[in-house]
């Protein structure tokens, strides 16, 4: 089993380099205002000893990032199956933390927690695939 600091470090990891992303798309000034405000609420989460506000925050960070796509790139179909398990995410979550107390709700937001930082890594990997120039991720331009 892994290590919790492993683990916590490497979804630290990952809200970061979400959070680095949107800053980059935050350059958009229709975006700026609104993604303003989710980095904030996204590093305010991960600061927060409370593990169902940071799982909240992975959850508004997956948000952010669907809503930074569909405002980009409209064609993009991601956005709503990345809505779709946000909501799913977010349904257990509240079961996890309403059913169960202690030791209990501790392991089960933790297992959601993992889930969501999965979810936000393969966001991260899609935006950073999204931000390439088409001649890097065609695979080096045209062929004659």
């Amino acid at each position: 089993m892994a290590n919790a600091s492993t683990i916590l470090k490497a979804a630290g990891a990952v809200v970061a380099t979400t959070v680095t992303i949107l800053g980059a798309l935050r350059d958009n000034p229709q975006l700026s205002d609104g993604l303003n405000a989710t980095i904030n609420k996204i590093k305010t989460a991960t600061n927060s000893e409370n593990p169902k506000i940071r799982f909240d925050g992975k959850l508004t960070a997956i948000e952010a990032c669907a809503d930074a796509v569909e405002e980009n790139f409209p064609d993009a179909s991601e956005p709503d199956s990345w809505r779709a398990l946000t909501k799913t995410l977010r349904m257990r979550g509240e079961l996890a933390w309403s059913a169960n107390d202690g030791a209990s709700r501790k392991k089960a937001m933790k297992a959601l927690t993992a889930e969501a930082t999965e979810v936000l890594r393969q966001v991260n990997e899609h935006l950073v695939s999204l931000a390439k120039p088409p001649s890097l991720s065609d695979g080096g331009g045209t062929q004659a």
